[in-house]
């Protein structure tokens, strides 16, 4: 979660950066498409993470911490 954070950070740098730009720069577009698409693929990174977290614990189930204990006794 602290990657995510400073992601996020590093992507309102560059929109900050990107408003500082003279309108004159003709790729300015162009850098507002590539941090927007920057930003998407981390929402989507996010998502990837957390389904196959969520998927490798249906396939390995973990013993309650009791349940452990007892069987090691």
């Amino acid at each position: 979660m602290e990657e995510t954070k400073e992601i996020q950070a590093r992507l309102e740098q560059y929109r900050d950066r990107l408003e500082q730009l003279d309108e004159k720069v003709h790729n300015k577009q162009w850098i507002g498409e590539l941090i927007d698409q920057l930003q998407q693929l981390e929402e989507e990174n996010k998502r990837l993470k957390k389904t196959i977290l969520r998927l490798s614990a249906k396939h390995n189930p973990r013993m309650s911490t009791k349940l452990k204990d007892a069987l090691y006794e």
